[in-house]
């Protein structure tokens, strides 16, 4: 969940409280943040440098000028696709608004109850497309927040699975794995009611970091999964692709 490969991005909203909240997430997860208080200061930070923005986080409702309002502005200046442009909104929006988004150049749309991990997946989904669309067989993953037990040759450990696919999930955990351990781990699905079960392999890990961030972990690559269980992970990752979007990005 953490990068080492770090990028600025410009997050512009009126709410001082989102502003801190968002900076506090991006910066752990190692992004430099710069600030906007509303669509004027937004245009201003453009102008001055637009080659330093890699990613804009941009409130749709907003004084003076607004979120579509910048997206305007962008179009008709010819910024518009020089960077993506995450969109944040207080509550979920209708169909036609999110087109009208997407016509205007929109990267993504999420709302502010997106949780930290939630957050920094959709930035980095954003930030490292490459990275997303890896492989000519691109495996969606989407956020969670899991609980899951995880064993490691004789010893139960607990921690959090913070995203997953068909074919592996981040493991969030303060515990020191090392790179080609193998484990089984224990899960149940959101809404779910059956216990998922799963081998992998550990695959990389942010371990350095792991006991000072909310995303120190390892990325695990499942080896055996049941074809029921599969099915699950399927079915659960199509719908929560469809859900938040995430086919679109």
């Amino acid at each position: 969940m953490i990068t080492k490969d770090s990028k600025s991005v410009l997050v512009a909203d009126d709410s001082i409280f989102f502003r801190t909240k968002l900076s506090d997430i991006l910066v752990e997860a190692g992004h430099k943040v710069r600030f906007a208080r509303d669509g004027r200061e937004v245009l201003s930070e453009i102008k001055i440098d637009s080659n330093g923005i890699d990613l804009l986080v941009l409130d749709l409702q907003m004084p003076d000028i607004d979120g579509f309002g910048v997206l305007k502005w962008l179009e008709e200046n010819g910024f518009k696709g020089k960077f993506p442009v995450l969109v944040i909104t207080g509550a979920y929006e209708p169909a036609d608004v999110i087109e009208k988004l997407r016509g205007l150049g929109a990267s993504g749309l999420m709302t502010k109850g997106y949780t930290p991990e939630q957050i920094v997946f959709r930035v980095n989904r954003l930030l490292f497309p490459e990275k997303a669309a890896r492989g000519t067989m691109p495996r969606e993953r989407v956020p969670v927040s899991i609980p899951v037990d995880f064993i490691i040759g004789d010893l139960s450990r607990t921690g959090f699975l913070l995203n997953l696919s068909e074919t592996g999930t981040f493991l969030h955990t303060k515990e020191d794995l090392l790179t080609g351990a193998m484990l089984r781990l224990k899960f149940t699905l959101p809404g779910g009611d059956k216990l998922i079960e799963a081998k992998g392999i550990v695959k990389w890990s942010t371990a350095e970091v792991a006991s000072k961030t909310l995303f120190g972990g390892y990325g695990i690559m499942f080896t055996t999964v049941s074809d029921e269980d599969g099915r699950l992970l399927k079915e659960f990752i199509a719908s929560e692709t469809k859900r938040l979007g995430l086919q679109h990005d």
